[in-house]
């Protein structure tokens, strides 16, 4: 039986035949053709399914489908049409990166996506983190992205319980930034030019 000819067009067939190859290797050459594709084409809900389902075979694999995954969500609001089946890969790679040196770029993407999908993992993520802001490794920045914003809100009385809990520390006083950020996002970037361009002033 012939395939669809308009179906063999789309970005994800490809990657659909990678995936069932079980060939590693074609299945990163497909994730980057789609990668070169979506700068031109917009992503669909059904194209975001098939390349979720890239987020298991293998680490370099599952890190182009998220970053693809990532920005589709955060560029063009697009989330994959079974945002449950893709939730549960994207919590597996969010908690096997939390101890690779190298994994921080997953996690925030990770983060991201699943605050999108109003998943509670991104703020139990955040919960895991703040305690170790650092602000070279584990960056508060991570967090500070509208598509934070519904669920910093939501889960606001949880973060300001840690936040007491932190006590007199620097990462209560990035807990309370992060916070700050959710209720105003423009206040608070207008609030931190200003205070840069005191500092440039000064120098």
């Amino acid at each position: 039986m012939m395939a669809n000819p308009d179906e063999a067009m789309l970005p994800t067939a490809a990657l659909k035949d990678a995936l069932a190859s079980g060939d590693g290797d074609a299945v990163c050459a497909a994730l980057h053709d789609i990668l070169l594709f979506k700068s031109v084409t917009p992503l669909t809900p059904a194209d975001l399914d098939a390349i979720a389902g890239a987020l298991e075979p293998g680490e370099r694999a599952a890190r182009t489908a998220l970053q693809i995954l990532h920005a589709a969500a955060v560029r063009q609001g697009t989330l994959p049409g079974n945002t449950l089946a893709a939730a549960g890969r994207i919590r597996a790679i969010l908690e096997r990166s939390r101890e690779d040196p190298d994994g921080r770029p997953a996690i925030r993407d990770a983060v991201h996506l699943l605050a999108a999908m109003g998943d509670p993992l991104a703020i139990e993520q955040l919960v895991y983190d703040a305690p170790h802001f650092d602000g070279e490794r584990v960056k508060i920045e991570d967090y500070l992205h509208p598509v934070m914003v519904g669920a910093l809100r939501r889960h606001d009385a949880e973060l300001a319980a840690l936040q007491a809990d932190l006590g007199e520390s620097r990462a209560a006083e990035d807990l309370e930034a992060i916070r700050e950020y959710a209720r105003d996002p423009a206040a608070y970037e207008e609030r931190v030019r200003l205070a840069q361009d005191e500092e440039v002033e000064i120098f």
